[in-house]
């Protein structure tokens, strides 16, 4: 009897009980965790003992991040462009390589010149390993698009609790060998799970979600086309020049960018904003991990619910949601269950929803095939907000001892982003 690996290979049309997308999806599960608790979220960590090490602001420290997106803009279309014509698998291989070298690195710095060009690094890695993740999910799925996005991006919600893996680490062993560590592991996950990837399911003899021809036939016959929630075939595709004339891709870059800007910012400072307003470490370790399990709700429900209603209301939605997250956090005033239970449950789920619903936005507004290329513009759209974000509750702090009116900021940028979530229609293929 053959196995699921086999009948990939083989190319095999029998279908099978397990289909191979649940694979990638598992895989990229993984390795979203990793990314995560090494540097998504391990990095707010070191952040503070990094400053005290050297002496160096908070400012320039979060320079770095901005940088961070600055070079993501430049990379991830290239990166687009690459896994659209060779495929994830290298993509994810070579990534894994690099962010593992690039954590290690880190671990010998001792000027900011050094720092800057290992945080650069680590991004190159981390982003790509990132866009193949959601590339190949796309392709492997269509009329489950949604769910499978969201379910791929649920692995970090355990991020947060295992930080505390990262705070042993620092406070054990100091800042310069944690990174050594994670570096290793690195390593020892990430390629191993890159080789799970493959490329699209017709050339598995396979059809998205594992359907047959006349399951495919079907279900293609009993969905009606709905402007809201329409899904664009792989023949249907449009162009990356195509898509790019279309007012929905501005409007989609524009909303990503506003979402972006808070989420950057937080990514660096939430951390550094609890110990300012006096957390303990373990404290704010607590938040971040509450608020990462609490994700789930956003990363699994926003998926979900995108596979039967409007995303633009969802997307709507999820702006609001960030809105009031950000006024509750800067609002708090000490370390209290239900403030921090409140927040968490709030911005983990925008923070959740907005990962699957960017994948399911671009691939059903512009079709999976060219998805590479345009996900990855959409991330050059995003980079003044990107690097803006980090940089600028970095300078409110330095000047004012304060997150209060970086956070306030971030409220009214999503805010003004909501109402252009409901005017982005879906671009006419006719």
């Amino acid at each position: 009897m053959q196995t699921q690996e086999e009948q990939v290979a083989q190319g095999t049309r029998a279908k099978p009980r397990i289909f191979y997308g649940w694979f990638i999806v598992a895989a990229g599960m993984g390795m979203h965790l990793w990314v995560s608790i090494c540097w998504v979220y391990g990095m707010q960590v070191f952040f503070t003992p990094i400053v005290q090490t050297f002496g160096w602001s908070r400012a320039i420290v979060s320079g770095a991040f901005g940088l961070q997106r600055l070079e993501g803009s430049i990379v991830a279309p290239i990166e687009g462009f690459l896994v659209d014509k060779y495929g994830p698998r290298k993509m994810v291989l070579a990534g894994a390589f690099i962010m593992g070298a690039s954590v290690m690195y880190l671990s010998v710095v001792n000027s900011i010149f050094m720092f800057y060009i290992a945080v650069l690094l680590v991004s190159l890695g981390t982003s790509a390993t990132g866009t193949p993740r959601n590339w190949a999910i796309v392709q492997w799925f269509q009329r489950q698009r949604g769910r499978a996005l969201g379910i791929g991006a649920s692995g970090a919600i355990l991020s947060g609790p295992m930080l505390f893996v990262v705070v042993w680490l620092v406070e054990s062993f100091g800042w310069r060998v944690a990174f050594v560590v994670l570096g290793l592991a690195t390593w020892c996950i990430m390629i191993p799970l890159s080789l799970v990837f493959r490329s699209r399911p017709d050339q598995y003899g396979m059809r998205p979600d594992g359907d047959t021809e006349e399951e495919a036939a079907a279900y293609a016959a009993s969905t009606p086309r709905r402007s809201t929630m329409e899904q664009l075939s792989d023949e249907e595709s449009l162009t990356v020049m195509q898509a790019l004339r279309t007012p929905a891709f501005w409007i989609l870059s524009v909303i990503f960018a506003a979402e972006t800007m808070g989420v950057s910012g937080l990514i660096v400072h939430l951390i550094p904003y609890l110990l300012s307003i006096e957390f303990s470490n373990t404290q704010a370790a607590t938040v971040l991990a509450f608020f990462t399990v609490l994700s789930v709700f956003g990363r699994l429900g926003g998926g979900w619910i995108m596979d039967y209603i409007s995303a633009r209301l969802v997307l709507a939605g999820l702006l609001g949601i960030f809105v009031g997250a950000f006024v509750l956090l800067a609002n708090m005033n000490g370390f209290h269950y239900w403030q921090v239970i409140l927040f968490a449950l709030l911005y983990g789920t925008a923070f959740g929803g907005m990962i699957p619903a960017r994948g399911v936005l671009v691939s059903n507004y512009f079709g999976p095939r060219n998805f590479g290329a345009l996900q990855g513009l959409t991330r050059s759209v995003t980079v003044v907000s990107g690097m803006l974000g980090p940089i600028m509750m970095g300078i409110v702090f330095d000047f004012t001892d304060s997150y209060l009116i970086s956070l306030y900021i971030l409220a009214a940028v999503n805010a003004i982003a909501m109402p252009l979530a409901i005017i982005a229609k879906p671009p006419s293929t006719t």
